[in-house]
């Protein structure tokens, strides 16, 4: 169901979902459960973690995409990492994108939401403006939930809300407002200039 929730709604129902659930008791693991073995990975003479760049990770963009500034990563249950950035490309690094165009072929800004496989591969992407939601003028931060959907802020003058989408890109939610008139720490109905996006997968 696509809809658009208050600050104060989205309170409120977390608000009655720990009033439901605060009866609860968890349960405890046994002291004498095993524990699943977990094979390490390389270290060095000391046992500190080594970690090495791999430069062929990610795979090359396809239709001659480029990268802008990248400005949030997130991985999801199935270990693709997902990345956001803005397409903030120079005249110089994207001539066939202007209008009129400089070149035939290259070089164009990548959609702002790509999800790549550990492989590196390029699997999915999506995002910009649409309907039923008001994309931010400078988006920033990703997030991916323990359901897989992707969640997104934009910390540009007006960006004052958080979006909700589905892996595949489908908008489900959006909190909070787009263009308004300054930061309000008492408001109920939008944020200032999200930048990053936590969730609670209990």
């Amino acid at each position: 169901m696509i809809r658009k929730l208050s600050l104060f709604s989205l309170v409120a129902l977390i608000a009655v979902a720990v009033a439901c659930g605060g009866g609860s008791e968890m349960e405890s693991m046994p002291a004498d459960e095993p524990v699943a073995d977990m094979a390490p990975g390389p270290t060095t003479g000391d046992g500190t973690p080594m970690f090495e760049v791999d430069p062929f990770w990610p795979k090359p963009l396809p239709n001659n995409w480029l990268l802008g500034s990248t400005i949030g990563v997130a991985v999801d249950s199935r270990d693709h990492v997902w990345i956001v950035h803005r397409g903030n490309l120079g005249a110089n690094e994207m001539p066939a994108a202007l209008d009129p165009p400089f070149a035939e072929e290259c070089c164009f800004p990548a959609p702002p939401i790509l999800e790549f496989d550990p492989e590196g591969n390029l699997v999915g992407h999506w995002g910009g403006p649409g309907e039923g939601y008001d994309w931010p003028d400078s988006n920033h931060g990703i997030a991916v939930d323990s359901m897989d959907n992707v969640w997104i802020g934009g910390n540009g003058g007006a960006d004052s809300h958080v979006l909700k989408f589905t892996r595949a890109g489908e908008f489900l939610l959006q909190v909070g407002e787009h263009d308004h008139e300054g930061p309000d720490s008492l408001s109920t109905t939008r944020y200032s200039q999200v930048a990053k996006v936590r969730y609670d997968p209990a």
